[in-house]
């Protein structure tokens, strides 16, 4: 798991400040966890925003 996954994960993290770290990491991970990454932040976001 990565430093993104991780932090989302307990919520120390903003789905802001992880796309923000996804921005900045993304040269060097793996193209299907950066998918993957991105599912989840899409999930968070819809979570708390309340929009179903």
């Amino acid at each position: 798991m990565c430093l993104i996954c991780v932090e989302i994960a307990k919520s120390k993290m903003s789905v802001n400040e992880a796309r923000q770290q996804l921005r900045e990491m993304r040269l060097g991970m793996d193209k299907d966890h950066i998918a993957e990454v991105e599912a989840k932040l899409d999930q968070v976001e819809k979570a708390t925003s309340g929009k179903p």
